[in-house]
């Protein structure tokens, strides 16, 4: 089964949306953009959804963890 690049970037932006109930933008001038995932202990421990954006198309993404603001992966 071949992929095309449109059908591979359309699957990316679906799999945000199932795994983690975000609805990504069709299209945005942004180059990334961060949704919060989660936060606890006061805002001691946080978890970050970072989109990365191309052509106005989400191409990429990665999931951080922060304690005390500071990225552990």
């Amino acid at each position: 089964m071949s992929l095309s690049k449109n059908n591979l970037i359309d699957l990316i932006a679906v799999e945000i949306e199932r795994f983690h109930g975000i609805t990504i933008p069709d299209y945005t001038e942004e180059e990334k953009i961060i949704y919060p995932l989660s936060k606890s202990f006061s805002g001691i421990y946080k978890k970050e959804l970072y989109v990365y954006f191309l052509s106005g198309k989400a191409f990429n993404y990665q999931v951080h963890y922060f304690i005390f603001n500071f990225k552990i992966f």
